[in-house]
C-alpha cells in the first residue's frame, strides 16, 4: 500500500513523501464512474509511464510568458501583530493575464502565511512561498504553494492548492474541489482507512476541516492526490511539536473513486490538470456571487441557536483553560456525548505539542480562544513591548491549524491592566474572563468542584475550569447532568457574553484573581 520515500529538506519543490493509493474497490463500495472528457476546450495529455502517482500533475512550474511572477519580501507584510527581528521571507505567486482577482487573493492568502508563521513559530528564522501551475483550462486556473519554513525546530514544508473560477472570479480552497461536506466525511473516511497501518501517521488528527484538507490536485492519471505538510499527522511527542522528518505525507483517491465526490469546480479541475494546451490568459470574470460559499470544512454556527438575553432562557458556558492536553480528549468524548458545547481557551507550548485537539475542538463545533502564550502573568512576567508576542502566538496557531480566527482573549490568572487590554485590543480581540469559579485548581475533589459549579450558577455564568485536572473531567458529567435538569442551556462564552473587540467581560473586572 504504501512505498517509502521521504521528502528531503533541501528539495526546491518536493515530490516525495509516503504514498497510498486507493484502488476502486477500497475503503468501501466501488464507484465505477466514467468521467467523462468529450467536449472538453482542450485534450487530455498522455500520462507518462514513469509518472509518480502521488506527484500532483505541475503545467508550469516557473515565470514566462504569458505567466509573470509577484515577488515580496518581509517588509512587503508590515501591519502584523507580531514582527519578530532578523526572519527572512521570501514569496512568490504567479499572476495571469485576466486573472488579477487571483492574484489578489493569492497574495492575500500568503498575507494570513507569513502573519501566522511570525506569530506561531519558535524563533523563526525564515520562510520561502514558491508555486506552481497545477491546471490551467475549462474555466479554471489551478495553483499549489509550498512554504519551506524553519524555527527552532528545523524545517519543514507545507503544501496548499488555491482554484481560481474565470466565470466568477473566485479564489476556491482545496476543500472546494469537492461537493460538500458530506463528500469532505467520505473522502476523509477513505484516507483514514488508507493511512491505517501508516508508521508515521496519528490517524486521530485526520479531521474533516479545511485546513487539515488544504492542498488537493490530480496525478498524471487524474486520480486525485491529497497532500499532507510535513508532520501534520505525526504522532505526538511530549514537549515537542510533531516530528516533520517523515516529511509529505500523501493519499492518492483513483479517478473513479473520486469523482462523486467532486463539485463542479473540481471536475473542472481535474480536466484542466490533465490538458496537453494549458489556457494561460483568461477573460475578465463576469459577476460573480454576492457572498462567497462557505467552503466545506469550515465549521460554523457554534453553540445552540439561543439567545442569552432572553429572560426564559438560561445559559451557563463552560470554559475550559489551559489546554490541549491528553484529558482534552476526554472532555472532548463527555460533550460529544451529552451535545454539549463549550470555549477552549489554549496555551502555545500544549497547542503545539497537540495541534490536533485543536483540530477537534474546531471541528466538533467547540469555540477555540486564547490563553496566552506561555500561561505567565502578562501584567508580572512582561514589558509592554514582549506582550504582542504572547498575545499573538496562540491565534496564529489556531488559524494555522483551523482557519479560524480567534476572537476572545483570557489573559493567565485574569490579571491585566491597561497595556495588555491596550494589546488584546489591537490584535482585534475581546478580553474575556469568567463569572463562576469552580476552584477546580486549589485541590478540590469531584464532588466539591460538581457542588460548587451547581451551587453558585446562575442565568448567564461562564464557569471556570481546567481541562489538565483529572477531578474536573471527573465530575464534568455531573455538572452537566445537574445543571440540564435545572434547565440550563449550555453556549459558549461568546453568547454569554456577547463580546465587542476591546472590551473587557464581565466589565466590571478588576484585573485581579
Amino acid at each position: 500500500m504504501f512505498s517509502s520515500t521521504r521528502t528531503r529538506p533541501k528539495q526546491a519543490l518536493p515530490r516525495g513523501g509516503r504514498h497510498a493509493r486507493l484502488l476502486p474497490w477500497a475503503a468501501g463500495a466501488a464507484v465505477a464512474v466514467a468521467l467523462p472528457l468529450a467536449g472538453c476546450e482542450n485534450q487530455p495529455a498522455a500520462a507518462p509511464a514513469d509518472a509518480d502517482p502521488e506527484a500532483v500533475t505541475v503545467l508550469v512550474d516557473g515565470p514566462g510568458d504569458p505567466v509573470t511572477e509577484w515577488n515580496g519580501g518581509g517588509d512587503d507584510f508590515p501591519g502584523h501583530p507580531y514582527v519578530p527581528e532578523d526572519v527572512e521571507v521570501s514569496v512568490a505567486h504567479p499572476e495571469f493575464p485576466g486573472a488579477e482577482a487571483f492574484s489578489e487573493a493569492l497574495r492575500e492568502r500568503i498575507d494570513r502565511e507569513v502573519m501566522d508563521f511570525r506569530g506561531a513559530s519558535r524563533d523563526p528564522v525564515s520562510l520561502d512561498i514558491a508555486w506552481q501551475v497545477v491546471a490551467a483550462g475549462e474555466g479554471v486556473l489551478g495553483v499549489r504553494l509550498v512554504n519551506t519554513e524553519e524555527d527552532l525546530h528545523g524545517i519543514r514544508r507545507a503544501y496548499a492548492t488555491h482554484w481560481y473560477d474565470v466565470a466568477t472570479g473566485h479564489t476556491g480552497y482545496a476543500t472546494e474541489l469537492l461537493a460538500d461536506d458530506a463528500a469532505l466525511a467520505e473522502l476523509n473516511g477513505l484516507v483514514g482507512a488508507a493511512l491505517e497501518d501508516h508508521p508515521d501517521v496519528d490517524r486521530r488528527g485526520l479531521l474533516p476541516v479545511m485546513r487539515t484538507y488544504d492542498s488537493m490536485g490530480f496525478n498524471a492519471d487524474g486520480d486525485l492526490v491529497v497532500e499532507f505538510d510535513d508532520g501534520h499527522l505525526s504522532p505526538v511527542v511530549e514537549g515537542h511539536p510533531p516530528d516533520a522528518s517523515p516529511g509529505r505525507i500523501a493519499t492518492v483517491v483513483a479517478a473513479e473513486r473520486a469523482e462523486p465526490l467532486l463539485s463542479d469546480l473540481g471536475a473542472r479541475a481535474r480536466r484542466a490538470s490533465l490538458t496537453a494546451e494549458p489556457v494561460l490568459s483568461v477573460p475578465d470574470p463576469g459577476t460573480g456571487p454576492e457572498t462567497a460559499p462557505v467552503p466545506p470544512g469550515v465549521v460554523t454556527g457554534r453553540g445552540p441557536d439561543v439567545d442569552c438575553a432572553d429572560a426564559g432562557v438560561k445559559c451557563v458556558a463552560l470554559t475550559f483553560d489551559d489546554g490541549p492536553v491528553d484529558p482534552t480528549a476526554h472532555v472532548l468524548d463527555i460533550l460529544a456525548e451529552e451535545e454539549v458545547t463549550a470555549s477552549f481557551f489554549l496555551n502555545g507550548d500544549p497547542l503545539l505539542t497537540r495541534p490536533w485537539l485543536a483540530r477537534r475542538i474546531y471541528a466538533e463545533g467547540h469555540e477555540p480562544a486564547n490563553h496566552g502564550d506561555l500561561h505567565e502573568s502578562l501584567t508580572e512576567h512582561f514589558e509592554p513591548e514582549e506582550l504582542p508576542a504572547q498575545v499573538a502566538m496562540v491565534s496564529a496557531a489556531v488559524r494555522r491549524q483551523t482557519g479560524y480566527t480567534v476572537e476572545l482573549f483570557r489573559p493567565p490568572f485574569g490579571a491585566t491592566d491597561d497595556a495588555v487590554k491596550a494589546e488584546v485590543a489591537r490584535q482585534g480581540m475581546a478580553e474575556v474572563m469568567w463569572t463562576l469559579d469552580s476552584e477546580d485548581w486549589t485541590g478540590s475533589d469531584r464532588d466539591a468542584i460538581a457542588d460548587r459549579v451547581v451551587g453558585q450558577v446562575e442565568p448567564g455564568s461562564v464557569v471556570l475550569l481546567h481541562d489538565p485536572q483529572p477531578p474536573t473531567v471527573a465530575a464534568l458529567p455531573e455538572i452537566i447532568e445537574r445543571l440540564r435538569a435545572d434547565g440550563y442551556t449550555f453556549v459558549t462564552a461568546t453568547q454569554a457574553f456577547d463580546p465587542e473587540p476591546g472590551g473587557t467581560y464581565p466589565p466590571d473586572w478588576d484585573g485581579s484573581w
